[in-house]
């Protein structure tokens, strides 16, 4: 099942143009399988994803994608909180664990010099300064607004780290929708079964190959 596991939206994220319906008549007419609106800091109501969902026949989960003290944004699904100021990694964990949530570090080599840095060593030793990544349950490998070099030395780290990797376009209009994805190998119907899949670790990020 391919999903796109990071997407904004104009409905909740002021940064994004592309509103829900629109991304979601995008993502079908892409063959996606599904989508994951994951807003700035905010987050959906269960009752509005799931009249998405059934408005279109078309599986749409929810996220927040969280910007924490220590530097860095972090994808969290299953703690469906808005956050008014900024979080640090420690407690948000907690407050993931607690929710019963999952953690995905978003982009964590963007806004270092990747194309410039050829030593993945160096570049990771300056990315591992930041104190998040005990603290988190995989890493977005693929993100589709990075340069190429920020995900490769991402899925480099997921490897170093032992964890899974996720994609997703990270997109804010229509055009970027669907250029990285997330591998499911289950279907999944529901909240339930997107959080159990994604606990279990059957996953995996990818480009999307067939995206316009």
């Amino acid at each position: 099942m391919k999903i796109d596991l990071h997407v904004h939206t104009n409905y909740l994220s002021p940064d994004s143009t592309m509103s829900p319906d629109e991304a979601i008549q995008t993502a079908m007419e892409l063959g996606l399988d599904g989508l994951c609106f994951t807003e700035h800091d905010r987050a959906w109501e269960l009752d509005a994803i799931i009249a998405l969902r059934e408005k279109y026949n078309f599986p749409v989960f929810r996220g927040v994608e969280v910007m924490v003290k220590e530097g860095g944004e972090i994808l969290v699904f299953g703690l469906n909180e808005n956050f008014k100021t900024v979080i640090d990694i420690q407690t948000l964990r907690s407050m993931a664990l607690e929710a019963g949530g999952f953690m995905i570090a978003a982009h964590p080599f963007r806004g270092f010099p990747c194309q410039s840095i050829q030593d993945f060593d160096k570049a990771a030793e300056l990315v591992l300064k930041k104190p998040v990544f005990d603290k988190i349950d995989a890493i977005e490998g693929y993100n589709g607004r990075n340069m190429a070099g920020n995900n490769v030395f991402a899925c480099r780290l997921a490897e170093q780290l032992g964890v899974q990797t996720s994609g997703g376009s990270d997109a804010h209009f229509k055009g970027e929708l669907g250029k990285c994805v997330t591998i499911f190998e289950n279907t999944i119907h529901n909240e339930a079964e997107f959080m159990a899949e994604l606990k279990a670790g059957r996953f995996y990020g990818s480009i999307n190959v067939i995206a316009k």
